[in-house]
Formats: C-alpha cells, structure tokens, sequence
C-alpha cells in the first residue's frame, strides 16, 4: 500500500521552514535539495548524518528560542493596546 500524497510544506516543521527562509535558498530549491537526496537514495542517511551533527541541535534551538520571543513580544504588543 503506498502512503496518501499530502502536503509536504504542512509536514515540514516551522523551524526549518524558518531556516530556509533566511537562508539563500528558497523553498523550491529546499523541495529540489530534498527530493534530489531521495532520488539518488541517501535521503536517510543524510537525515542521519544531519541529526547526528551537534551543530544541528543548536542551530534548532537557537531558532526556536527566536520564534517563541517574536511571539512574545507580539502578544505583549498585543496586550498593551486591549
């Protein structure tokens, strides 16, 4: 049985959809990478590779910890106009 097509963006998480918009690649070229890994069959072991790597851990966190401050501040904003 193969598995229903869904989207892939809504599966992708907020994090690296982040990443990938401050970096010089767009979404397109991210999809291209991704699917170019898949085709030539090292799509899990780069997978691996890249949750092996320390720096990938904190480049998530780090991210992360941005997201949760800009909605920090958006909401504070937000309550002092009620």
């Amino acid at each position: 049985m193969t598995p229903e097509k869904t989207n892939i963006s809504a599966r992708v998480e907020i994090t690296l959809k982040k990443i990938v918009e401050e970096s010089s690649f767009t979404h397109k070229d991210a999809y291209e990478l991704g699917a170019m890994l898949i085709a030539i069959g090292d799509a899990n072991r780069t997978i691996i590779s890249i949750r092996n790597n320390p720096n990938y851990d904190k480049i998530i966190k780090q991210r992360e910890y941005k997201l949760i401050e800009e909605r920090k501040l958006q909401l504070e904003r937000e309550l002092r106009n009620l």
